[in-house]
């Protein structure tokens, strides 16, 4: 008989991918918490900012690399979990994974628009440009992680309210979840202040905590693969 689905250690290891992208992407914030590299700055003095902390500046587009890699890893557990729950042909399952890969090559751009203007500021000494592509890197997170994120605790909440394969508690959490994403959002989009950390960091816990449920299969979806098996 074969062993139920997410009980092999590969598939273990798959599944913590999400706890571990939320972790590098946590430590990856913290180093850049005290940066003066703004972009708000002019171009001169982002440039030599950016150039004077340019090694928290490798790092920190290192960690995002590597979450950005691990979100799309998790993406094929997630996916794979809500698939056994909500049957074939697995709609909402095929969403969440797509949306899902989107999330983390979104981290992947941001990640080379940094590199890029690090390269800018030091190799091709071109502030402007260096400015420019650090205004992307951070823009692009900030601009698209609502948006998806509200996309995949939509899907992911509809699956664990309405066929399971999570705690109960976990679809209430994450449909009021996605809620409060609708509201911080627009208030976001439309109002006078900066929600973008806030968002960021209740959607890095939203994928933390989903990451270590996936890495324990419910007995529900072990129980039913044995009695098809």
């Amino acid at each position: 008989m074969r062993s139920a689905p997410g009980t092999t250690i590969p598939e273990k290891l798959g599944a913590s991918a999400g706890a571990w992208a939320a972790a590098w992407l946590a430590l990856h914030y913290l180093i850049l918490r005290s940066a003066a590299a703004d972009p708000m700055l002019p171009a001169a003095d982002y440039a030599r900012a950016l150039v004077a902390e340019r090694m928290s500046w490798e790092w920190a587009t290192a960690l995002r690399v590597m979450g950005g890699i691990m979100i799309i890893w998790f993406m094929g557990s997630l996916a794979g979990r809500l698939r056994l729950s909500e049957g074939e042909p697995g709609r909402l399952a095929s969403i969440t994974f797509g949306i899902g890969v989107v999330w983390g090559a979104v981290f992947l751009f941001s990640a080379m628009f940094n590199s890029v203007g690090i390269a800018l500021a030091t190799t091709y000494q071109d502030p402007a440009s260096a400015r420019l592509a650090g205004v992307l890197g951070r823009e692009i997170l900030l601009i698209l992680t609502p948006s998806i994120v509200f996309t995949l605790t939509l899907a992911t909440g509809f699956v664990a309210l309405r066929f399971g394969g999570f705690p109960p508690l976990y679809g209430y959490a994450t449909a009021a979840l996605n809620v409060l994403l609708f509201i911080l959002t627009v208030i976001d989009w439309y109002g006078p202040g900066n929600l973008g950390p806030i968002i960021m960091a209740l959607s890095l816990s939203w994928l933390a905590v989903t990451s270590l449920l996936v890495v324990s299969p419910q007995s529900s979806v072990v129980s039913h693969f044995s009695r098809q098996s």
